[in-house]
């Protein structure tokens, strides 16, 4: 397996695997934030996303994949930087630092969004990519199951503050403030982030493919062949049926099912879960990861896209119903197993097919524009998630934070997938071409 392949999976597993996931939602709560102003900061995040997002790529593609990929480690170090030295306490200057961090967290996907996964793929040797990047795929998979594993039960621990005095009451060392304790996980976070950026550091960009075109130095001529690289590979999207089916049912899929894992943690408490099991429950989901890799590989090569996007959404819509209807205790939380897969699947096959139909030299613009709606679409959902629960609110005259607001939330979320999976699936038949093109 090439190096930048091999540093392509420490790259995603140190980029993606963070300590403060599975105590993401309470961890705002927590801090002062209001779960409005954890919508809105959602918001700004995405926005962040959706503004730099195909530019990025771009520029990957024009001036080279790995300037971004280490742009963004280095945006990673920043980010978490500000998160670390929070004044927790002082709500109006958490409200603007969260800013801050989701500004640069955006930035930071944005600029990793498409490159990444566009060096790795292209630093494959071209006539074994259609067997190599599924194995590629399956081995990220398999190391983002054991990352996850790891951070998510050190995260749920590490948040706990009565364990963590009973620790260093064990070591005979004096308690520390919950000030203090809740910032354990970000500041392994910190550390994760300065190794990711090393791993950057280290990769390189792959020798271009016959028949690119050579780049020149006038770096203006080159930054506008960039952004015309957006109208043309835009254009290309939108023409091409495969793609553009991949890209709606993406947004379909992504954006109902992160915004449930972004929220998981409160559906935790919901079901009567102390933060304790958090990190637990992360472990038994990534296990179902790691069992599942060979799964996704066998049935991205063999299975239809069809077949496989209505096994998908079965998963999806099953966990919805379930997470609508929650039963206490880890019963409620075996049942919403179904919607945690998912994503992984999802990531799995939009990988796997769009990366078979699309060209090297448009490669990271495709796969950011891939990034661009899937999370203009989260962004879309978050905002619609705040506005729901303020609706909610006002209308069962409850305080904001009583989580039978959240609880009657989720009850519309079932209907609203199958809703949004219905009308792509309609404009995907309207608009699917006739003869030959049509086919998939």
């Amino acid at each position: 397996m090439p190096l930048n392949a091999r540093l392509f999976i420490w790259f995603r597993l140190l980029f993606n695997c963070r300590f403060y996931y599975p105590i993401f939602t309470v961890f705002f709560l927590d801090i002062g934030l209001s779960i409005g102003e954890f919508a809105a900061l959602n918001v700004v995040w995405a926005i962040t996303i959706v503004l730099l997002e195909v530019p990025s790529g771009a520029l990957a593609d024009q001036f080279g994949r790995r300037p971004l990929i280490v742009f963004a480690g280095w945006l990673m170090v920043a980010e978490m930087a500000v998160l670390c030295l929070m004044p927790v306490g002082n709500h109006d200057a958490v409200l603007w630092l969260f800013v801050l961090n989701r500004i640069l967290s955006g930035a930071a996907e944005a600029a990793a969004s498409g490159a990444d996964e566009a060096l790795a793929y292209d630093s494959l040797p071209a006539a074994e990519r259609p067997t190599l990047w599924p194995n590629l795929m399956a081995k990220l998979s398999r190391a983002m199951a054991i990352g996850f594993i790891i951070s998510s039960v050190s995260g749920g621990f590490l948040y706990d503050h009565d364990k963590i005095t009973a620790v260093m009451g064990w070591f005979g060392l004096a308690p520390l403030d919950r000030v203090w304790t809740m910032k354990i996980p970000l500041a392994l976070n910190f550390l994760t982030g300065v190794a990711c950026l090393l791993v950057t550091l280290r990769m390189v960009e792959p020798e271009p493919e016959e028949g690119q075109v050579a780049k020149s130095d006038d770096w203006r001529q080159e930054a506008k062949l960039a952004f015309a690289r957006i109208w043309e590979t835009g254009r290309w999207i939108w023409k091409t049926h495969a793609a553009f089916t991949l890209i709606l049912l993406g947004v379909v899929f992504d954006s109902i099912i992160r915004l449930f894992l972004t929220v998981s943690s409160n559906f935790y408490r919901l079901v009567g879960i102390t933060e304790a099991w958090y990190g637990i429950i992360g472990t038994v989901a990534s296990l179902l990861g790691l069992a599942t890799a060979g799964l996704m590989e066998r049935m991205s090569t063999k299975g239809s896209l069809r077949g496989n996007f209505t096994w998908l959404a079965l998963m999806a819509f099953v966990g919805l119903w379930f997470a609508a209807h929650p039963q206490p205790g880890f019963i409620g939380v075996a049942l919403v197993v179904p919607i945690m897969l998912a994503m992984r699947f999802l990531q799995f096959f939009l990988s796997y097919y769009l990366n078979d139909i699309v060209d090297s030299g448009r490669r990271a613009t495709a796969l950011s524009f891939r990034g661009l709606t899937i999370n203009l679409a989260y962004g879309i959902m978050t905002l619609l998630f705040g506005f729901q629960t303020q609706w909610l609110q006002h209308h069962l005259n409850l305080p904001a934070d009583d989580n039978r607001v959240f609880a009657t939330s989720l009850t519309w979320w079932p209907w609203w997938f199958l809703g949004t999976l219905a009308i792509a699936l309609i404009w995907l038949r309207l608009r699917r071409p006739k003869g030959p093109a049509a086919a998939m």
